[in-house]
């Protein structure tokens, strides 16, 4: 457990039917915490069974459609100086639970609480977006939860508490936004039934109509969405414009989502909603990230151009510090469709510059080495010199990103002067191979 001279910390969590995640969930926690407390509300399968195995504190909460009662009843039986409080989908790598305790010793008094990244995996295991919590806070009797739903910390309901930002240093992997998981919500309806619960007490509470607009969202039922984010945002105070979180950036965000891909929506309330959100919320390069991505979809490629720059000039300048999640998880399809704006505009120069950097990052990346061959097909024929620079191109892929005497570089650089469709590298490329590899590839090529 935890060393004497460093914080005691309680690792909290409330679960129910977690047996496939509850060993994972108190695993990060071993050597680090100083107590594990499990609060269980109703669960029928071995997640009681399991936590106890692993040497936590058990306890039953009879569930009252209330996550913040269950919460903070954990919170009551916990004994530390500092709780950790993640969900049973959620945890922390061994390389940064090694952090915590050294972290937490070093913050003064005033520091009541620790924001981190929170990095959302899809069913691929690979990160969709990145986000930041408040998951690390210190034991307090007036530091509780409030709401049934979207729970927060607060100081008898009247503050947050402060905190120390430490997003660069520790980041909580959570799974349970994948695609099985959001349908398996979606099925409950549990999310709505608390949210609408919450608005029938306090039908002005503009965060519990972002909530409500998200779940809507999520349900596909576009027009119930968009009715929530505008009643939200005729609610939302001035004073919280300009704070970077999921109730005041991350609404704006949403709904501007919301009319940028879904089919039959207005492009002026889009770009009405843009300016606004670019107002309050200027740090936010995610906003420009949406718009940028509808036109060049769109095929305006001109504007497409503008507004994926002004994301990433927005994202380096403010940095990802609770802003730019999308555009910094998504950041090699971005520089993916700048060069393809580029392209189209006619600035090849730009397009091989950000191609290149992109397969030096990823050779293997099919869209990219396509649009460098292009831009170089083009430039080529300006000057009549298509056919004849072909030898060049491969020369230059050669050089730069492939290794020929691999078979499959050499296919790779065949598909994609495919794609580019042209035809003098293709022969090129054709000639790396022995007659018997190309029979192969041949084969193998007709079969897709």
């Amino acid at each position: 457990m935890a060393r004497k001279d460093q914080p005691k910390i309680s690792q909290c969590m409330i679960v129910k039917n977690e047996e496939k995640n509850i060993e994972r969930a108190l695993l990060w926690g071993k050597g680090i915490v100083a107590e594990q407390i499990v609060v269980d509300t109703g669960s029928t399968d071995r997640t009681v069974e399991l936590a106890e195995k692993m040497g936590a504190k058990v306890y039953s909460f009879a569930w009252i459609d209330d996550f913040s009662a269950a919460k903070n009843f954990a919170i009551s039986k916990a004994t530390g100086d500092w709780i950790a409080f993640l969900d049973a989908d959620e945890y922390f790598s061994d390389e940064d639970a090694k952090k915590i305790p050294a972290l937490l010793a070093k913050l003064s008094g005033e520091c009541e609480s620790v924001l981190t990244a929170m990095l959302q995996l899809d069913d691929a295991g690979l990160v969709k977006a990145v986000d930041t919590h408040m998951r690390l806070f210190r034991r307090h009797p007036d530091l509780r939860y409030k709401n049934r739903i979207h729970e927060f910390l607060s100081f008898r309901g009247e503050r947050p508490p402060r905190f120390w930002d430490a997003t660069q240093e520790l980041s909580i992997i959570h799974t349970g936004y994948t695609e099985t998981e959001n349908k398996r919500k979606r099925d409950e309806g549990r999310n709505l039934r608390l949210i609408q619960r919450e608005l029938m007490e306090d039908p002005d509470n503009y965060e519990m109509l972002v909530y409500l607009g998200n779940e809507y969202e999520t349900l596909e039922k576009w027009d119930l969405a968009e009715d929530a984010y505008r009643r939200a945002i005729a609610l939302m105070p001035g004073s919280v414009k300009g704070d970077y979180d999921v109730l005041t950036s991350g609404c704006a965000f949403r709904f501007l989502e919301l009319l940028a891909v879904v089919p039959g929506k207005n492009e002026s309330d889009m770009m009405e909603i843009y300016e606004w959100a670019v107002e309050n919320w200027p740090e936010e390069g995610d906003f420009s990230y949406i718009v940028g991505n509808y036109y060049a979809v769109k095929g305006d490629y001109v504007a497409g151009e503008r507004y994926l720059r002004k994301a990433l000039e927005t994202m380096e300048r403010y940095g990802t510090s609770r802003r730019s999640s999308l555009t910094s998880a998504k950041i090699m399809e971005t520089y993916e469709l700048l060069a393809v704006c580029c392209l189209n505009n006619g600035d090849r120069e730009e397009c091989v510059r950000y191609t290149t950097a992109l397969l030096k990052e990823n050779r293997y990346l099919m869209t990219t080495a396509m649009l460098f061959i292009v831009a170089f097909r083009q430039d080529l024929a300006k000057t009549g010199q298509e056919k004849s620079g072909a030898s060049k191109v491969a020369a230059l892929l050669g050089k730069s990103f492939y290794d020929f005497t691999s078979l499959k570089d050499r296919i790779f650089v065949l598909r994609a002067a495919m794609d580019a469709r042209y035809p003098e590298l293709i022969e090129v490329i054709r000639g790396l191979f022995t007659p018997e590899e190309l029979a192969q590839v041949d084969r193998a090529l007709n079969k897709t």
